[in-house]
């Protein structure tokens, strides 16, 4: 099996119209066209592929039909021949339209015919082609440029890489605040406590916060007065 091939050269699935004692043969073909490609041209006396002068491969056009029994078959033909200017008729029998492609086949049910003869380039085979209604859309696999590269599906998006997860950074150990001590009591507070307990009253209890602005006791006005916070009355 080649590029050239479809589906393995001894499957016999090519179109036997030249070929009387072979089987397969048929002058008339009908089916669906489901697959249009451009394999590159085979030298039928060498059987060899054909290329330009510039070395860029020679191309013909492949027209696979799909019968109601559900063979296929192909109908290779050069895009300057007889076969082509059928297809072109069948396409625009007017001859008015200013562009018609052979695309426009995928998924008509169609008709070809030729007849048997002795052809050569002086004398070329006829070929007729009859858009008979439309075929199998669902069956219909379309255009095949062999002339583009076929390991990547058209359309596809490149692969994106996955995302770089970050790594939080790890959390900053909290250090205790350390308490502050209460201040010991000075000698004018321990003279007030006893003279509280001895008239009956209870003494303060010291309370482990932090220490606020003091206003110093030489600083109070008996019209507007400031107290020690340490004074219980």
């Amino acid at each position: 099996m080649s590029m050239f091939d479809l589906k393995g050269g001894s499957t016999g699935n090519s179109w036997n119209y030249h070929s009387k004692d072979k089987q397969g043969f048929a002058e008339m073909i009908e089916g669906t066209v489901v697959e249009i490609s451009n394999p590159q041209s085979i030298n039928y006396a060498t059987k060899k592929p054909e290329t330009w002068p510039d070395g860029n491969p020679k191309r013909n056009l492949r027209m696979t039909l799909r019968g109601r029994s559900g063979q296929e078959l192909n109908w290779t033909f050069s895009p300057k021949s007889n076969a082509a200017n059928a297809c072109l008729l069948a396409l625009d029998p007017q001859g008015t339209r200013e562009q018609v492609s052979i695309e426009e086949m995928l998924g008509k049910f169609v008709r070809v015919q030729t007849q048997d003869g002795v052809y050569n380039q002086a004398h070329p085979r006829p070929w007729w082609v009859t858009i008979l209604g439309d075929g199998e859309a669902n069956m219909v696999r379309g255009l095949v440029d062999l002339s583009q590269p076929q390991n990547q599906m058209p359309g596809m998006p490149a692969p994106q890489p996955a995302p770089v997860q970050q790594t939080p950074p790890p959390p900053v150990a909290q250090q205790p605040m350390p308490q502050q001590q209460a201040p010991a009591p000075t000698a004018m507070q321990q003279a007030q406590q006893q003279a509280a307990a001895a008239m009956g009253f209870q003494a303060p209890q010291q309370v482990n916060a932090a220490p606020v602005n003091q206003v110093p006791v030489e600083s109070y006005d008996m019209g507007n007065a400031y107290y020690d916070e340490a004074i219980p009355f």
